[in-house]
Parts: structure tokens; C-alpha cells; sequence
């Protein structure tokens, strides 16, 4: 049995940040897990496509996959958000991805999303299948599934009562922009619309102008990693 989080749908949460207005989702046990811009993803859209000059319509639909591509970048290279689930009464050995619920408004688990997982409070050690199924607090990939060995994690050697998976989180591929926020830092808006002007531009094969953004949203980016290091845990990891 999987005990996901319970998510509520309040308004974004915001705080007074160190640099601005910090907007972050929470749940209803008041985590914390996904940046929210407060802006809707077709405004965003709207206020690009009248700034953007080309020589021929882009689809709105070109941009919101655009920005769901950064989104999933951003989220699974630089912002890595924690959020866990707990998997009450494990299966034995393997655990069927599929089945992994997570809260409203973040993508499914990948494998690639976890970052530990731990059997009854013990912490088991990333592997190869090879490894896995020989050596015992182990968990590694089969399939798109998730395989572990949890032997020996209790001294006593019972089976194991709950597996908690501790992953990076990913906001929800974006399918309508018309009830969608970009789910990124207010602050960092710039970067956004740096990085769909120059794809913009890129893809009306306009490759100077698309260059000039493309190099600015690379600035803005490394601004943008220096900020989230600034906010980082200094302990735990």
C-alpha cells in the first residue's frame, strides 16, 4: 500500500525571500516542494508571441512544450527538491514504479528521480542489478521498476514493514496553459523568456538573434544556480 502525500490546492504559498518575492507550493503537511511564479503559463505565452518578431505564427503549443522542457531541466539538474513517499507494506524485492503516487501537480517517479530510498529507517546503497540481487541493503533499476534487497536491514530479519523513497521532484508536463502557472521563481522569469526567445528564434532558423538570447538565458542560468546555492540545507544531503 502506497501512503502518498495529501495535497491540498491553496493559493501558492509566498514569503518575503532574499531576493524578492519567493513563491514556493506546499502540501498539507506545510512541505514545501515546487517553485510557483504565480503567472499562468498562456500569459507568459501571450506576452512573448507580441514582444517575439518572426517571420510566420508559432503555436502556442510550441512554447508551452518549450517551457515544460525547462521546467524538467531546471527541476532535475539545478533546483533537486526532496519530497518522500512512503510505501507501506512493501512487495517483496521489487516495487512496481507505476504505483508511486505522487502530489497534485508533480510528474510520476522515475527511477532517475530517486535519490536514496530507505528500508525501516535503514538506508540502502544505489546498485547494479548484478550487485543488487547478491549484496544485501542494496535497491537498483529493473526495467522501469524499482528492485531492492533489503537483507539484514532489520537485525531481526522480518520482513520489512514500510520502504520510504526519497526523490527529486519534477512539476507535471504541461498540457494546458490556460490553468497552468510556470512553476519557477518569479525572480527568474528573465530566464524563462530568454531561453523561448531563442528557441523561438532558433526555430524560424533566425540563428544570430536566437544565439543572443540563448547566451543570455546561459547567464541568467548560472545567476540562477548561485541563488539556489544560497538556499541549500547545509546539512543532510
Amino acid at each position: 500500500m502506497v501512503e502518498s502525500p495529501g495535497v491540498a490546492t491553496p493559493p501558492p504559498f509566498a514569503k518575503e525571500g532574499f531576493f524578492g518575492l519567493e513563491r514556493k507550493k506546499r502540501n498539507r503537511t506545510g512541505e514545501f516542494f515546487m517553485f510557483d511564479s504565480g503567472i499562468l503559463a498562456k500569459d507568459l505565452i501571450r506576452d512573448l508571441k507580441s514582444e517575439v518578431d518572426v517571420a510566420y505564427e508559432i503555436p502556442d503549443e510550441t512554447y508551452l512544450f518549450w517551457l515544460s522542457s525547462l521546467e524538467q531541466l531546471l527541476y532535475s539538474e539545478f533546483i533537486k527538491e526532496q519530497n518522500k513517499i512512503t510505501v507501506i507494506d512493501p512487495p517483496e524485492d521489487i516495487i512496481n514504479i507505476a504505483s508511486v503516487y505522487t502530489p497534485l501537480g508533480e510528474s510520476p517517479v522515475r527511477f532517475e528521480d530517486i535519490h536514496t530510498i530507505y528500508a525501516d529507517k535503514v538506508q540502502l546503497i544505489k546498485s547494479t542489478v548484478t550487485s543488487g540481487v547478491i549484496f544485501p541493503k542494496t535497491y537498483y533499476k529493473l526495467g522501469v521498476d524499482i528492485g531492492y534487497n533489503a537483507k539484514n536491514a532489520k537485525n531481526s530479519g522480518n520482513k520489512i514493514n514500510e520502504i520510504v523513497i526519497v526523490y527529486f521532484v519534477r512539476p507535471k508536463v504541461k498540457t494546458d496553459g490556460e490553468t497552468e502557472n510556470v512553476m519557477l521563481p518569479y525572480e527568474f522569469i528573465d530566464l524563462v523568456k530568454a531561453k523561448l526567445r531563442g528557441e523561438a528564434y532558433k526555430f524560424c532558423n533566425e540563428d544570430a538573434v536566437a544565439a543572443k538570447w540563448l547566451n543570455d538565458y546561459n547567464a541568467l542560468l548560472e545567476n540562477f544556480r548561485q541563488w539556489l546555492e544560497l538556499r541549500q540545507a547545509k546539512f543532510g544531503m
